[in-house]
């Protein structure tokens, strides 16, 4: 056996020799296949045909329509309402679990946007989120429960949704915005098929999970499916569905930012104006108002599920029409005393010793910013781009990165991987993934030495952990845009601030699932290797990373997959890349590009998380006879 390995190894390195001799440095130009210009003159079609072929006029101009008017309507509707009633509502639905002290905050965390000015934003961004969940909704429930019940349905719609939530949101508004043009109905769209999967999923699982004995029971008495279905299987998934909901909730606040390059506006044009004005204080306080807003909306989603056995207090009827109708009451007379505008602003003037501290870091600590910065662009970015677009030949790289993935995933996702390198440089974009590609690995080994030795240290530690999952709760909840704009200030524009960024962004999952792994390493084997005198370094080494070796691959798989979707807000803060084509696409009349950048990251994206998820497989602890 390890003859047969040691002449495999021979022979690949022979190959790769005569590949680097023989092969040319970087991709041929001439190889281009120009992709972009079928998709460009696809555009020029659409723009000459949009107000009177059929595609539009009876399919894609009424569902612009639709949704424009679902959206116009709501916000309409929240603007209308005097401005403490969506507190009161909040309030009142979160306290009827008893959590008294959360409602209070939840409520308070409704009326923040208006207190720091940012009120009729607020207004539009959750406008958006409404209407797309709503969307998400009424497309995701539907095909959860087709999927739970058809198993074939299951198998064609699990890679379309493996691709939705590998895919970078970026990608997903090119083409809509071919379709659908510039405005919040591109916006929308947009949301829904980014935050569609686990919609879907949740649903599916719930279906799934109801106990046969129920469905059993329900025979019996001789229901036919559609009731079952209706009357027990609905009903006892319902909190699977909810959590699909408050998932669909994340990940479309997820894409506030992004979606104001299509003209969604809200917090997200906010949160880009802070980006212009280098302010990072401004930007804080406007994405505390996106942190408000998640909030809300995930511990409403929460607070509407009853849990089995639950001691909630549950309003009577009469309660339920003196509540209603006082609310009724206190809305009429709030719009008959004009109050429904938020009455006062205290601005964001108090988030401006966040500039000044950022100011003081920056020149304070000059002395060392200044030479990270350089030896990150010159000595490692730099050079990586050099080797891989001039020193080492195209094949070479193709034949090197098809046998590293043969060696650990098996010759399907090596197929795969030597088809679409060439396919990226088919397309042209070489120089730009390869920029992409050198900024996403330099991120993801910063965020590996971060996250992994705080997750094993707080995986031994409940108590830690639990002070820290707010900080943590909140770094994936704030906009990750805002971590670019202090290290703008600090190391100019240019690709660290957007690695920086990155790495920020990314460590929380990784973090959470390297401690949970830590966590759940079972004890009997903690136990025998103490019996046997094992230390508790020798334990950690030993035992608890070992066994937990799977879920921190799978800690890095969401590290990677994190860091590849901050490749725009690394273009938009000067990394260049794929992620600064993507702009350039979304904003210019280019949108060929933008099919070309898309395909890039696409196979960038499903090359490196089908690698980890494979290593996370292969280091998976044998299953219990």
């Amino acid at each position: 056996m390890i003859k047969r390995y040691r002449t495999a190894i021979i022979a690949v390195s022979a190959v790769l020799i005569g590949l680097q001799i023989a092969g040319s440095g970087g991709f041929p130009k001439s190889w281009n296949i120009h992709l972009s210009d079928p998709i460009n003159t696809w555009q020029s079609w659409i723009r000459s045909n949009r107000s009177h072929h059929w595609l539009f006029t009876y399919l894609l101009n009424p569902i612009t329509s639709v949704v424009e008017f679902g959206l116009d309507k709501t916000e309409a509707f929240i603007s209308w309402l005097p401005w403490f009633i969506p507190a009161i509502i909040v309030f009142a639905i979160i306290a009827r679990t008893g959590k008294w002290v959360v409602a209070g905050f939840a409520a308070f965390a409704v009326i923040y946007p208006g207190i720091v000015g940012v009120w009729p934003q607020s207004i539009e961004t959750i406008s958006l989120m409404a209407v797309s969940v709503a969307i998400s909704v009424i497309i995701g429930v539907p095909l959860g429960v087709w999927t739970a019940l058809n198993k074939r349905v299951e198998s064609l719609l699990r890679p379309i949704l493996d691709a939705m939530q590998t895919v970078p949101a970026t990608v997903y508004l090119i083409p809509i915005v071919l379709l659908f043009g510039i405005g919040k109905v591109p916006a929308a769209i947009a949301t829904v098929v980014y935050a569609l999967p686990p919609m879907v999923r949740l649903t599916s699982l719930g279906i799934q999970q109801v106990p046969h004995s129920a469905i059993e029971a329900g025979q019996m008495f001789g229901a036919t499916k559609r009731q079952i279905l209706a009357r027990i299987q609905l009903p006892l998934a319902l909190p699977s569905i909810i959590a699909g909901i408050n998932q669909t909730v994340m990940m479309a606040l997820g894409i506030v930012v992004i979606a104001t390059l299509v003209g969604a506006g809200g917090l997200g044009q906010e949160i880009m104006q802070t980006v212009r004005q280098l302010s990072p204080g401004r930007g804080l306080v406007v994405s505390l108002a996106v942190v408000s807003v998640a909030f809300v909306l995930d511990r409403v989603s929460l607070a509407l599920v009853r849990k089995p056995g639950s001691t909630q207090f549950q309003p009577s009827r009469k309660q339920w029409i003196v509540f209603t109708g006082a609310l009724v009451a206190a809305t009429i007379i709030g719009r008959l005393l004009g109050w429904h505008e938020f009455p006062f602003s205290w601005g964001t003037s108090f988030a401006d010793p966040v500039d000044t501290g950022v100011i003081w870091f920056r020149d304070t600590f000059s002395f060392i910013t200044h030479p990270f910065n350089d030896f990150i662009v010159r000595d490692v970015l730099v050079r990586s781009q050099k080797l891989l677009n001039n020193s080492l030949s195209w094949q070479f790289i193709v034949v090197a990165a098809s046998a590293v993935v043969y060696a650990i995933a098996g010759w399907k996702l090596s197929l795969t991987t030597a088809i679409g390198i060439v396919l990226i440089g088919l397309t042209g974009r070489w120089p730009d993934a390869v920029d992409t590609l050198s900024q996403t690995l330099v991120a993801v080994l910063i965020s590996i030495v971060i996250a992994l030795p705080i997750g094993i240290w707080l995986g031994r530690r409940p108590r830690a952990e639990a002070a820290l999952s707010p900080i943590l709760d909140s770094l994936q909840t704030i906009p990750p845009l805002i971590y670019a704009i202090p290290f703008v200030m600090i190391f100019t524009v240019g690709p660290v601030p957007g690695v920086i960024a990155a790495v920020v962004y990314s460590i929380p999952p990784g973090i959470r699932l390297t401690s949970l792994g830590i966590r759940q390493v079972n004890t009997e084997s903690i136990e025998a290797a103490t019996t046997f005198g094992a230390t508790d370094r020798q334990v950690l080494w030993g035992v608890r990373i070992p066994l937990a070796m799977p879920s921190i691959i799978l800690a890095i798989n969401q590290m990677v997959m994190m860091v590849l979707a901050m490749a725009i807000i690394a273009g938009m803060v000067g990394g260049g890349g794929l992620g600064y084509r993507s702009i350039e696409a979304l904003t210019g009349p280019n949108k060929g590009l933008g099919a070309e950048v898309g395909i890039a990251i696409v196979i960038m994206a499903t090359i490196l998380d089908r690698l980890t998820q494979s290593t996370a497989k292969r280091l998976q602890a044998p299953a219990a006879i």
